[in-house]
């Protein structure tokens, strides 16, 4: 063989090799990305030792948890888990109890999800969509929609009505539409 043809022979024997390197790592699954532990971390960092971070990953988000002391902390923490969450919605579920008045804090938010609750399940009621499988569950202020709606308009609808319901600060909706 010539050191022409042998060269030439060997060029295509390392593209094919580079193409063979090239199409096994393509083939690799894609990785799941979890976001809960740059959440926890970040909220350390900040001295909110008390807050509690869970994922599902399945519905896209992160919910919050746990006891701090005042509004202006439970926003921060809010604020720190979404900048740390990429395109993860953040249930911020932290009740807030000031010191000295932690027992009567817990009655106050447990009787404002009730009433939530309530008001919300009048909502659906009047508006004809009780009839739907929407679930609902309020935490300290947050209310959690859950369930299955034939289309997108009643998804949108009840959400809707939740961020109208008095009392209620923040919304997560993971209805399905099921057609």
């Amino acid at each position: 063989m010539t050191k022409r043809k042998h060269d030439r022979m060997r060029t295509i024997l390392m593209l094919f090799a580079l193409l063979g390197a090239g199409v096994a790592c393509s083939s690799k699954a894609p990785s799941t990305i979890t976001y809960k532990e740059s959440v926890k971390t970040a909220l350390e960092q900040a001295d909110l030792h008390d807050v509690s971070v869970s994922e599902d990953i399945s519905k896209n988000t992160i919910t919050l948890s746990g006891t701090l002391h005042s509004d202006e902390a439970k926003t921060r923490a809010g604020d720190i888990a979404q900048s740390n969450a990429g395109t993860r919605v953040i249930a911020n579920e932290i009740s807030v109890e000031p010191v000295g008045n932690e027992n009567q804090a817990r009655k106050m938010e447990s009787n404002l999800d009730d009433g939530i609750e309530n008001n919300y399940k009048a909502s659906l009621i009047s508006k004809g969509l009780d009839k739907q499988h929407i679930k609902f569950n309020a935490k300290n202020g947050v209310l959690t929609l859950t369930g299955s709606v034939k289309n997108p308009t009643v998804r949108k609808e009840a959400e809707l009505l939740a961020q109208n319901t008095p009392n209620v600060n923040q919304v997560v909706n993971q209805i399905e539409v099921r057609r």
